[in-house]
């Protein structure tokens, strides 16, 4: 452990020694669990300098980016991105790591594989996951898709979306199909999220609720938010604190890179009322599978 000065918190923090893998089903909080754990002294990677080699995330567009000229692909490989996969070798996903400093973050979508957790073993790596009611993760989804908001770059989808009504737009996320222009397939999204669930079942990572971490603010309670924080605390080996417990009214911020609406029922204001029965059958079994009570 380092101790260093926190000056937002005017006063001492325990650094940890670990790098973090945050990763999540798209617009299921990542914001909310990026704040907590920068509570706690983490960075994100490429705050303070840009490696140029390292993907600002691990999500579809940015790993594209920076492999879509490779040539030549081992039988090792992991999946990253949530809607459509796009698989990275091994060995190059672990170089990556590599790269990442000590106290800092990396954002990722990763589906379940047995092959990330022994890598992130040997490199030292926490690993956080943060879950979300599979309705709101959709509801939220689609206008992001066509307004990624502060994010570095559009979403690859969007000029497919632009073509759709909004019952189109839902029906494209729930059953999935190909995406004419931005030539990819779209998987159905009980299969994404699944695969994303699957991460529950992995002892080495911590599997959080966005519904408990978001506090008051967003519709929840802060003793489940104190709850949820002393666990990350647990997790990372941090020791919690009145100090941490006095930060995490500053977990809820509008000011997030994602941020939309981040209210646990904000999800019904944004469906069209014809289509929330139709959402409502469709999650039943996903919502039952992840512990969520339909309501």
């Amino acid at each position: 452990m380092i101790n260093t000065f926190n000056s937002k918190a005017m006063s001492y923090t325990e650094l940890p020694a670990k790098r973090l893998l945050i990763n999540s089903l798209p617009k299921s909080g990542t914001h909310l669990l990026a704040k907590s754990v920068e509570i706690l002294g983490y960075r994100e990677h490429f705050e303070d300098q840009e490696i140029q080699e390292v993907p600002l995330f691990f999500n579809y567009r940015e790993v594209k980016k920076r492999i879509e000229h490779q040539t030549q692909f081992s039988q090792q490989q992991i999946s990253i991105g949530a809607l459509t996969p796009y698989y990275v070798d091994l060995a190059i996903v672990r170089h990556w790591l590599t790269l990442i400093a000590q106290k800092q973050y990396i954002l990722g979508h990763i589906p379940w594989t047995p092959l990330l957790t022994p890598i992130l073993q040997e490199l030292n790596y926490q690993h956080i996951f943060i879950i979300r009611d599979p309705r709101a993760v959709i509801a939220s989804s689609i206008p992001f898709v066509l307004d990624t908001g502060k994010m570095p770059a559009r979403h690859f989808l969007e000029e497919d979306f632009k073509s759709m009504s909004p019952s189109q737009r839902l029906d494209f996320i729930l059953v999935g199909g190909y995406g004419a222009k931005a030539g990819v397939e779209i998987r159905n999204f009980a299969e994404v999220f699944r695969s994303m669930l699957a991460w529950s079942q992995e002892q080495n990572c911590l599997f959080i609720r966005f519904e408990d971490l978001v506090g008051e603010q967003g519709g929840g309670k802060s003793e489940k938010q104190r709850e949820t924080m002393e666990k990350i605390c647990h997790h990372l080996d941090i020791p919690f604190s009145e100090t941490i417990a006095s930060q995490l009214g500053e977990i809820y911020n509008p000011s997030a890179r994602t941020f939309r609406m981040g209210k646990i029922d904000g999800w019904k204001d944004s469906i069209e009322p014809a289509d929330i029965e139709k959402l409502n059958t469709y999650c039943q079994p996903l919502c039952q599978e992840a512990g969520y009570e339909m309501s």
